[in-house]
């Protein structure tokens, strides 16, 4: 999850380019982390409703106490930051948050044996709530001298601890898939594979997304093979007419006549490019091939001439 951050951060990709890269859940989870690292209060709301989502699917990514600590420390720390500024503050909205958190203590009370702290955090957050928007001076010392001490770095990182705990956890639950894993799937499922066939990019989002990478070192060429190329270019290089002939013992069958040195639609015609073809492919051209009986008759490749005139 750094990764993806120091992706977008550092580097500067565009959104369309972090799209192509990373899986839409992924790029979620960083989007969440870069959230509560700025203390991006006006998000928590995103994010709130996230940890809900998913916890209440997976309920052991986090234990119930920390469940109810997060969710409760983000939707309090909303309330505080709408508090703040009361002159223009909806109440209503203030109310709503006030409800889902009683809501919040109430059923977590018989999961939880902290059942008492959780009553005061709702009543005592509820009454300094009440008392900040209805009496100006003490919201103004409350902002100035007890949100510093009560609700600023402690608070904030208590927040980041848990909320680094559930994304790690949630990372380890849905790893990112490599090709091979990606391909059997594909395979397993002819629809989504013909789905992903008819899939259309935009060649130019493609283009900034390499061209980006292209210039990091991140390409490691040690394994790259010339095999594939040199057999390729050594196939299309044959002259039009050849006869390839992979001469073995034959047995005394009366259909199958031994090969003479006059014969000449049987003569051993290989370039130097072929032969290592077939030698990669565990072939030979040697009449006692290992591994083979005498009994093996004779493989003849022709091809077929470019104007189609039989050899």
């Amino acid at each position: 999850m750094d990764n993806i951050i120091d992706l977008a951060s550092e580097q500067g990709l565009p959104l369309f380019s972090l799209r192509l890269l990373v899986p839409p859940l992924r790029l979620m989870c960083a989007f969440m982390w870069q959230v509560t690292q700025q203390r991006n209060v006006m998000q928590y709301g995103k994010l709130e409703e996230f940890v809900t989502l998913v916890t209440e699917m997976v309920p052991e990514l986090l234990n119930s106490r920390q469940r109810t600590q997060l969710i409760l420390g983000l939707r309090a720390r909303m309330v505080l930051e709408l508090c703040c500024s009361a002159g223009s503050a909806d109440l209503l909205t203030i109310q709503a948050h006030l409800d889902i958190i009683h809501t919040l203590t109430e059923t977590s009370l018989h999961k939880e044996s902290h059942g008492d702290e959780l009553d005061a955090s709702d009543s005592n957050f509820v009454e300094l709530v009440q008392t900040l928007l209805g009496d100006p001076s003490e919201r103004e010392h409350f902002f100035q001298e007890v949100f510093p001490v009560h609700y600023g770095p402690r608070y904030d990182t208590a927040l980041q601890t848990l909320v680094w705990e559930f994304l790690s956890r949630l990372e380890e639950l849905l790893p990112v898939p490599d090709l091979t894993q990606i391909t059997a799937w594909l395979g397993a499922a002819p629809s989504v594979l013909e789905e992903c066939g008819q899939t259309v990019f935009d060649p130019e989002q493609l283009k900034t997304v390499l061209q980006h990478h292209q210039h990091h070192g991140n390409l490691n060429n040690s394994h790259v093979s010339n095999y594939t190329t040199d057999t390729i270019l050594s196939t299309l290089s044959l002259p039009p007419i050849i006869r390839v002939v992979i001469n073995y013992e034959p047995d005394n069958s009366d259909n199958v006549r031994p090969f003479s040195d006059d014969d000449e639609d049987h003569n051993e015609i290989l370039d130097e490019g072929t032969d290592r073809c077939l030698e990669d492919l565990g072939l030979s051209t040697s009449e006692q091939q290992e591994g083979l009986s005498p009994a093996e008759t004779s493989v003849l490749v022709t091809p077929v001439p470019c104007d189609g005139a039989q050899p």
